[in-house]
């Protein structure tokens, strides 16, 4: 995938009490208004978006972050995803995976995978964040 498919939507700034990178996934913060990495793989705790930070550079813990919320952006795939996939997070790094709740299990989702991907390819996710039961 090219990195050039990134068409984000509502973006907002937010303070980010992690250390992040371009296109890592995160959760609502321990204070208001802040943000930091999901507690691990297939979280049972909502995803709210993904870093935005074309240049690569990491922030350090309590800078100010663009934060997509919705829109297509390229995440980062700790796993193999084929296109179609509905993906989660790969645990404390900010990653994706795809999602596989067994049933009656809770898992949040951060999108739908535009494409296919391995671990460590940037993969267009189509951002939109919900809880599934698995069934």
């Amino acid at each position: 995938m090219g990195l050039s498919l990134r068409f984000p939507g509502t973006i907002v700034p937010i303070e980010s009490q992690s250390i992040l990178t371009d296109g890592m996934i995160v959760r609502v913060g321990s204070a208001d208004n802040t943000v930091r990495l999901p507690g691990g793989a297939s979280p049972t705790t909502s995803l709210l978006g993904c870093m935005m930070r074309p240049d690569g550079s990491a922030c350090a813990a309590g800078d100010t972050i663009d934060l997509v919320l919705g829109g297509v952006y390229p995440l980062i795939a700790a796993g193999t995803i084929t296109r179609g996939d509905f993906v989660t997070s790969g645990g404390t790094d900010g990653s994706v995976i795809t999602e596989t709740a067994s049933a009656g299990v809770n898992v949040a989702v951060i999108g739908q995978a535009l494409e296919s991907a391995v671990t460590g390819d940037r993969v267009a996710v189509a951002i939109n964040p919900f809880m599934k039961q698995g069934g």
